[in-house]
Formats: C-alpha cells, structure tokens, sequence
C-alpha cells in the first residue's frame, strides 16, 4: 500500500472517529436533557436532590399517611421562573396593599413602586415576594398544603355537606338563591348554593370544594355588581367566577366581565356556576393546571399554552389563602386523613434557602425568654405590630420561646419578636414586644441520648406551620433530648433537642429512636466479604488486609481463607461513595460501559442481582444522606 493511499485511510478513520464522538456527545446532551425535562411521577425516592422537599413531604405523609403526592419535575430554571412572574410583564403579579407589613417597599416591584394597578388597591410585586410565595418550601405543611390539591371531582370526599361548611356565614349561606333575570323580574332557585356548587364540580368533574372557596374568594362579602344581576345594561347576567373581569378601574372590570357573561348566556346563579366550573376545568383543571398554585402560576409545559401566561389570577397570594378555606371546611367534616393527592412543583436550580417573608429582617432562633412586665399580662399579637389581634396573654415570670429575633425596629418604636408560648394544653405562636422579653437560659427538663431513625428537618419551633428549618438531620445523628412537648401539635409530638455543637431546635418524635440504629458491617457469601460502605478493615476481627486500599475488589485474608472485597456502592474500587460511583452505574444502565465481577456486585445495592436506576437512586441517596445502603 503507497503513503498517499495510506494518509487516504488515515483521514478517513480520523473522520469515523470524529463522528462516532459527535454522536456521542449529541447522544449525552440529549440523555441529560430527557433527565431535566418537564415530569409527572410519584417517585418521592428520586427528590435526593431536594432534601428539605423530601422531608417536608415525609412530615405529612407521617401524620396522614393515605396522603399520595406526584412529583411535578417543571424542567424550569428557577430564575428564569422568577423573571418571567415579573419583570418580563410587570403585571403578572400582583400584591394586595393589606399584606404589607415592616418595610413595605419589599413587597413591591423596584420599576412600578406604588403605582396602583386593577381597582387600585394592588400592586406590582417584588421579586422577593414572588419568590416567597412560589417556592413550596414555604407551603409544604399542615395548614396550606391544599394549595397543591389536586382538582379533580372525588366521589369519596366531595359532599354537599362540605360544600355547606366552606359557605357557611357567607351571602352563600342560604336555602334558595334570589336573583333578577334579564327582564328585570325577580326569580328563585330552589336549591341552595351548595347543591349549585356541589352538581357544577360533579358534572364537569371538577372539585366542587374548589368551586365554593374559589368564588368566596372572588366575590368576598357578595354585593359585587358582577353578581348583582341589576348593572345596567348587562341586568339578569352573573359572573360569578370574575371571568374575563380585568380592566385598569373597577368600571372597566364589571363592564369586561358581564359582557362575558352576557356573550356566555349566564343568565342566571346557577348557569354562571356551571358556566364557570366547564370553563376551569377546560381551559385549567383539565389542561395540567389542575391544583391552586399551578392556576396562578403556569410551570406545567404539557399545557397547550405557553407557561406563565395562562394564569387565572394576578394576585400572588391566592392559592394559599385559598387553600385555608378548603383545609377548615375539611377540617370540620374530619375528613383530613381521607385520600388526597398533591403535585408538587421542583425547579432546576433552586435556592439553598427559600425566600423568607418580605418587609421584616429576622434571625431564626431558639432560645427561652423570660415574660418580664410589671403589671399587665405580656399580649403575644397575630402580628408585628399593636395593630394585630391579640391571640394569647402570657402572666409574668412565664418562660417563652423565642424562634425569631428581629433585626430591625419596626415603625412604633419597638422590635417585635415572634415567640412560642406553651399553655400546657397548647402551643401559641405570635409576636410579642422584646421589651417585656428578659434572656434567661435553657433549663433541661430531661436529657436523653437519641439517634435519628430517617433523614428529618430540625426546626426552630415545635410546628410545622410558621416555623423554619434550621437543618436537614441526616440518619444515624445523635441528639440528645433536653425537653418534650406531651400533646400532639400538628399531628406530631415534638422534642427539643441538642446537636453536638450546641445547636437547639425540635424534631418531630416520629423520627428519633432511642437505640443507635444498628448496622451489620459485613457477610462472608462464598468467596466474597461483602461490607457496607465506611466500615474499616480494623473493625472486622482477624481480618488481614493485601495492598493499602480497602474497598470493592480489594483481596482479604479472614481466619486462614482468602476473600475479594465488595464494599456495596464502591464501584470505583477506591473504599468511598462518591458520585463516580453513581457515574458508573448510570453508564452501566446505558450500556456505555459493562460492570463485571466484584464491580458489579457492588453496584446491586438493592440485591436483586440486577443493575437498574434503583440501585442508582440508593447511591445518590446515600451520598445524600437520605439514607443508607446496608443489608
């Protein structure tokens, strides 16, 4: 063969080699990209990467464990999301001025500051208050959780009777329904609002519960014009829903809303109700905005509309307050343990810490306080502020917990500081005045060694609602318990605790057991010692080690026989769990690489003599602490 022919073939195998690396780079981007994309799932093992989601998730599944919850993977950049719920369209999203509270140009949009927007009493909101209202961190727990409900009609649930207990005190409170028809004459309708409500979500198998706090929140006190039936010229049309009610006065947004209502044929109550539950369940319910927060804000990209935009309200707070109505309506049937699902929202790139509430800067905190007023009992208020209600009174000399200090003094002078008072019987959390608060220290009631039994949340309150995470305790740490909270406080018992370096806060009992948690640290099977990843050489007895590195495929001499090591998770052969150990498995699982051998064993972590995306989800779990992987 001549050199020309040669430098021919060699250019041609250059080329061949170029395109096989091409493909497999397109071939990777793609994988990652399919990893990352938008998905439903109800895999809670693979939320490894979300450790203060999963154990939020695992709190309530403790207390309510007929509770199911789907993974709603968004694909969606954090900031991205950020961005487009504000500044990509400044009135997207929106603020009432009766949330805002300390330093309220927090809550408000740096561009349109206090500009009014709708009737006036809105505004455009911050991105700190976007971002406190979207991240479900802030959500996952007893009181709101039904703000990620889904929306669908559940003939075990929904009830007329439910329905009742979501109006009850409200203009919906009623036998029958009065209203004028077009010609202006006055009509009845002999059924009450919850049999309307309850056969709308029935028929259009949306949840009738949805419906009855959807409208409360609305048309409020009910003496709106859109539900009047009297505004001129649109008399004997209704829209109860606010459908298409948008416009810059509160003119524009009747006027807007009753010629849907009238281009819709609502002429009566119950027509607007139905009209209006066939329109959430086409064009939300029915279209991957099936819960009370994905309504407001649009992540889901299997709608057929673009994300962000199709959104049933501007008010960034809805789902939530939303959410409080159907939770006591369920709460006053007994039925909160009945069988609910939930979708939870996961953005790429999420904050290590979520967003705390605008307006007040604050340290969290756990630390007793002593009341020290001079004659009256301390007043522990709703809010930061003598404006708020008064929810407890707390005698001199009474010992508080302090979970929150404020770091700046608040309009009357004073620095409000949000406080736990435990009566005996209850917990109260409120905010109290810090200059009727006295430092005092922590006296330990007991002290208990404990060790935790799975991966839980160490909070600075004993609550799972107006409480925050301080810390993500991993399995196997040891705390020792220096007081207990002897009655339940959101379906949980509550112990404070003590870290190793001093740190307090409470941790739900469910998660704590009093024994170490026991590991065997090997098992000889045929010529193999397995071992669970961290053991040492120096803790098998007798055991004598060849070479410097003990881990997977390492050689052992036990009581005169010879073993090959399998440290289950070590794929790598280097005696640690890291993430190249997860590499290998996933490259294994895509046949970009063959496992064999003592390898391979390691990588069937869950031993059921295969290599599957299983075993992948154990070793990442393992690495984050999640759990262990044992036999």
């Amino acid at each position: 063969m001549n050199v020309k022919n040669m430098k021919k073939i060699t250019k041609v195998v250059a080329l061949m080699l170029i395109m096989i690396i091409l493909s497999y780079c397109i071939l990777t981007v793609a994988t990652n990209n399919k990893v990352q994309a938008r998905e439903r799932t109800e895999d809670i093992a693979r939320l490894s990467n979300y450790p203060e989601i999963y154990t939020l998730v695992q709190e309530l599944k403790t207390t309510h464990p007929n509770w199911t919850f789907t993974l709603l993977y968004t694909g969606l950049d954090w900031n991205d999301v950020i961005y487009n719920e504000t500044t990509a369209l400044h009135t997207r999203s929106l603020v009432h001025n009766s949330l805002l509270e300390g330093n309220k140009e927090a809550w408000l949009c740096p561009t349109c500051g206090w500009t009014p927007r709708d009737n006036g009493s809105w505004y455009c909101a911050s991105n700190a208050t976007v971002s406190y209202y979207m991240d479900p961190r802030n959500w996952l727990n007893e009181t709101y959780i039904f703000a990620f409900e889904t929306l669908s009609f559940n003939s075990n649930v929904h009830t007329v009777e439910g329905v009742q207990a979501i109006l009850a005190g409200t203009f919906m409170d009623k036998p029958t329904i009065e209203y004028i028809d077009v010609n202006g004459i006055p009509q009845v309708i002999n059924k009450s609002y919850a049999q309307v409500i309850y056969e709308a979500g029935q028929n259009n198998n949306v949840s009738p519960y949805h419906l009855a706090a959807r409208i409360r929140q609305e048309q409020g006190n009910g003496t709106s014009s859109l539900i009047s039936g009297n505004y001129e010229p649109y008399v004997g049309y209704y829209n109860y829903f606010n459908i298409g009610a948008s416009g810059n006065s509160t003119a524009d947004i009747i006027r807007n809303g009753l010629a849907r209502a009238k281009d819709s044929g609502w002429s009566t109550p119950e027509l607007s109700i139905n009209g209006g539950a066939e329109f959430l369940k086409g064009g939300y319910i029915g279209n991957y905005q099936d819960t009370l927060y994905l309504q407001k804000y649009h992540v889901d990209s299997a709608s057929k509309y673009s994300v962000y935009g199709h959104q049933y309200q501007q008010n960034v707070s809805a789902p939530f307050t939303e959410s409080l109505d159907v939770y006591d309506a369920y709460e006053e049937l007994g039925i909160l343990n009945s069988s609910f699902n939930f979708i939870i929202p996961i953005y790429e790139n999420m904050p290590a810490v979520p967003q705390d509430r605008p307006g007040r800067y604050v340290t969290s905190v756990t630390e007793n306080v002593i009341v020290e007023t001079q004659i009256t009992d301390l007043s522990i208020r709703s809010g930061p502020s003598t404006n708020y209600t008064i929810k407890a009174k707390a005698p001199k000399g009474t010992i508080l917990t302090r979970i929150e200090r404020a770091e700046e003094i608040s309009s009357d002078g004073r620095y409000w500081d949000r406080v736990v008072y435990n009566t005996g019987s209850q917990i109260i959390i409120g905010y109290a005045s810090r200059e009727y608060l006295g430092d005092v220290g922590t006296t330990e009631v007991v002290n208990e060694v404990y060790t935790v039994s799975t991966m839980c949340n160490l909070r600075n309150g004993p609550t799972t609602t107006n409480t925050k995470i301080t810390r993500v305790l991993s399995q196997g740490t040891q705390v020792t318990v220096i007081d207990k909270i002897l009655f339940p406080v959101d379906n949980h018992i509550w112990y404070r605790v003590k870290l190793m370096d001093g740190t307090q806060g409470f941790v739900s009992s469910a998660y704590l057991q009093s024994a170490p948690v026991s590991v065997e640290k090997y098992e000889i099977d045929g010529e193999l010692l397995k071992v669970t990843p961290e053991t040492q050489i120096t803790e098998i007895d007798g055991a004598v080690l060849e070479g410097t590195v003990f881990g997977t495929g390492a050689k052992v001499t036990l009581n005169g026989a010879n073993y090959t090591v399998v440290m289950l998770g070590d794929v790598s052969g280097d005696g640690n769990i890291t993430p190249s150990d997860y590499v290998k498995v996933k490259n294994n699982i895509m046949g970009i690489t063959v496992l064999e051998n003592a390898f391979r064993i390691a990588a069937d972590v869950n031993g059921d003599n295969n290599i599957t995306p299983a075993d992948y989800v154990k070793i990442k779990n393992h690495i984050m602490k999640v759990s262990k992987i044992g036999f």
